[in-house]
Parts: C-alpha cells; sequence; structure tokens
C-alpha cells in the first residue's frame, strides 16, 4: 500500500509536467497472462537473500521484514523505469521467498547428512519428484487449442510484438485454405499439432525485424493467441497454445535458428511445419530440422522464457535444470536398495521419452551426471566436516 501511495503522489505531481509517465499500481497478487510464473520467479529470487540473511545471523521474523522492505525498495524503483509497474503481487511473493530461504537455512543441517537409511529413503524421494517434474513438464507443454471457431490472420499488428513487412501470399493446413478472417475447425488445428498434417505459408519476405513478429497468427473468439509462426531476428518461431497457459506459466517455442540468413527481402519462400514423430520438422525452403521439440530440460522454460539469449546459454539452463533435479539424489545417495532403485527412477526418467517430449539430449545427460557428482561431493564434505568437529 506505501508502494502504492508514492506512486500516485509521484505521477500526480510530475506527470503534468511530462517529466514522468504515470506509473500503474497493480494490487493484485498472482497478474497476468503468465502470473503463477511470475509469482514462482520471484519466490525463488529473495530465498537466496533469506539464506545469507541467516548466515550472518539474522533469522526471524525481523529477517523476512528486511526482504519484503527490500522488494518494497525495488518496487518503488520500478516508478521511474519506463514500461515498469509496482506490483502487490511481487512485494507479497519476495517476502514470501526470504522466509522460505530462512526456512531452508533452519532445516539444511539435518538434511545435508541424515542418518544412512533416511539418507538412501531421501534419494528415492528425490527421485520420484524428479519423474513428476518430468512428467509435468511432458503434460503442460502439450497444445491446449480452445474447442470453439478459430480464425487466422496474415502479419497482424500484434501488442508487444514486431510488425512484419512482409507479406503472406497463401497458408493452407493439409487440404484447407488458411484465410485472414475466416473461421477454422479447432479439429483440424490440433490435428497439424497432434496428427502431422503440414502447415504450409508461402511469404515475400520483408526486412529482418528486432524481435517477435507474426506471419501468420491464429486466434480464438477472445483473440488469445492458439498458433503463431514468423521471425524472430534471423530464426523461424513456431509457437502454439499450450497447457501451461491455462495454469497462467510461460510459454516457450520452437525455433528453426538461423533460417531467415538464406533469404532476402523480396526473396518468395515457402515455410512447412509438421509433427514428425516426437519432435517437428520445421523448414523455410532448403533450411530444415525434424528434432525440434521439448525435452524434460525444457522445464525451466514455463517458469521464465527470454527468447533472445544465444544457443548456448539455452543449452546451460537445459542442463543446469536437469543437474538441480539430480543433485539430492547424490546428495542422499548410500549404498542402500533405496538409492539403486532411486537410481534406476533416474534412468528411466531420462532413457524412456515422456509422451509428447523428445529424446532427451547429449547435453541434458551430462548435465544429470554432473547434478549426481556435486551432490556427492557436497556428501563428501558435510562428512569431513563433521569429522574434523568430532
Amino acid at each position: 500500500m506505501l508502494a502504492a501511495a508514492v506512486a500516485s503522489i509521484l505521477a500526480a505531481t510530475l506527470t503534468p509536467a511530462g517529466t514522468l509517465l504515470e506509473p500503474e499500481f497493480t494490487g493484485c497478487l498472482v497478474c497476468g497472462a503468465r502470473g503463477v510464473s511470475d509469482a514462482i520467479v520471484n519466490v525463488i529470487l529473495f530465498a537466496p537473500l533469506g539464506i545469507a540473511l541467516a548466515l550472518h545471523g539474522r533469522v526471524g521474523r525481523r529477517a523476512v521484514l528486511l526482504g519484503g522492505m527490500l522488494s518494497c525498495g525495488v518496487e518503488f524503483a520500478q516508478i521511474f523505469i519506463p514500461g515498469r509497474d509496482p506490483s502487490l503481487g511481487d512485494v507479497v511473493a519476495n517476502t514470501l521467498g526470504a522466509a522460505a530461504g530462512q526456512a531452508i537455512f533452519q532445516v539444511a543441517g539435518r538434511w545435508l547428512l541424515p542418518p544412512a537409511r533416511v539418507a538412501a529413503r531421501l534419494s528415492l524421494l528425490a527421485a520420484g519428484l524428479m519423474l513428476v517434474v518430468f512428467s509435468a513438464t511432458a503434460r503442460l507443454l502439450e497444445p491446449s487449442l480452445p474447442a470453439g471457431a478459430l480464425r487466422a490472420w496474415y502479419t497482424p499488428d500484434l501488442p508487444d510484438l514486431e510488425w512484419y513487412r512482409g507479406r503472406v501470399l497463401r497458408a493452407k493446413l493439409g487440404p484447407i485454405d488458411v484465410r485472414p478472417g475466416r473461421p477454422l475447425d479447432p479439429d483440424a488445428v490440433r490435428g497439424l499439432l497432434l496428427e502431422g498434417v503440414p502447415l504450409r505459408i508461402d511469404v515475400t519476405t520483408g526486412e529482418a525485424v528486432g524481435g517477435l513478429a507474426p506471419l501468420l497468427a491464429i486466434e480464438d473468439e477472445d483473440h488469445r493467441e492458439s498458433v503463431l509462426v514468423g521471425p524472430d531476428r534471423e530464426d523461424l518461431v513456431f509457437r502454439y497454445r499450450p497447457r501451461a497457459a491455462r495454469w497462467r506459466l510461460d510459454q516457450p517455442d520452437l525455433r528453426l535458428r538461423q533460417a531467415f540468413t538464406s533469404v532476402r527481402p523480396g526473396d518468395t519462400a515457402r515455410i512447412t511445419i509438421r509433427r514428425q514423430g516426437r519432435g517437428v520438422c520445421l523448414a523455410l525452403n532448403r533450411v530444415a530440422r525434424c528434432d525440434v521439440g521439448n525435452s524434460v530440460g525444457r522445464g525451466w522454460a514455463l517458469l521464465y522464457y527470454p527468447r533472445h539469449l544465444p544457443v548456448w546459454a539455452y543449452t546451460l539452463l537445459e542442463a543446469g535444470w536437469v543437474a538441480g533435479l539430480a543433485f539430492p539424489i547424490g546428495l542422499w545417495a548410500r549404498r542402500r536398495p533405496e538409492t539403486a532403485l532411486a537410481l534406476a527412477l533416474l534412468a528411466v526418467a531420462l532413457f524412456v521419452p515422456f509422451t509428447g517430449l523428445i529424446h532427451t539430449p547429449p547435453h541434458q545427460l551430462v548435465g544429470a551426471g554432473s547434478g549426481l557428482v556435486l551432490g556427492r561431493m557436497l556428501q563428501a564434505w558435510r562428512r569431513a566436516v563433521s569429522a574434523r568437529h568430532a
């Protein structure tokens, strides 16, 4: 509420002079189409602060209050940042994150080196949770199209997206002509995503764009995006509405990297998209890949998906996500049957593809191994520290 009062006062005094745009205070706790993912990320961001305060002797309500005050300061600063608005939900999530960090610190001592039987059971529990996370990733990334009528639009000017100055000549979904404004059967569109019906788009290419720009957008009756195809800088992007959208999580996309480097403005090009096996085939003229798809390491993208990172950064994020999930198994691994079963579950999770996911890529397998090794290293260090104190 303090942030709201300060925001309104500054807006009232500075906006008439033209020195500051009027900030809009957001009073809801979970806001926007990706509100749940934003809330989870804000909790995660402030958990290390709670741990750091505990390491310096600040524990309890005062430490949590410090986290909340810092969050209020961050939200207050956003009044002066163009395109940013203070949010009560962010303050609440950040404060919960600081409290979570405090709680983690309180129980870390007991969890780092529990008795052998308890540790082995915890390793099995960690493997079970990994299976749940991977299964949820597969389920949330499945296409989820509405039952009502859909409509397509060529090169539309949509909020938060670039406008592409090329021209769509024609688009066909299998034998069906996809024309602007004409109702589409959602079952036919679902066939594109699930049954391998190809979508072909003939375009006259335009100038390069600095961000994602729609060539073809298919929306439902409430103007919510169901399918989008277009360039993002040099990449060809295919994006569909996943089940995660119902839960207000973030929405990753599938990309054919550097596809538009093969064409120049004014060229005629054909884009083809179809499902093949567990993945998707994306093609622009002769540039094509048929192993594009989501894997178990894509779960991080449901929380926060930046579109303009280099390829190596996405590779590290995917490997790091799998490593983080495998880390507790290594930390609690013991020479007991429970741990053997945990490792078997881990192998099943990595080598038996879930429905809708492609086979686990090598870099994610390396991430899983690295997580196990790091967990074992922390376990050995903790044992050495305990032995010295003893």
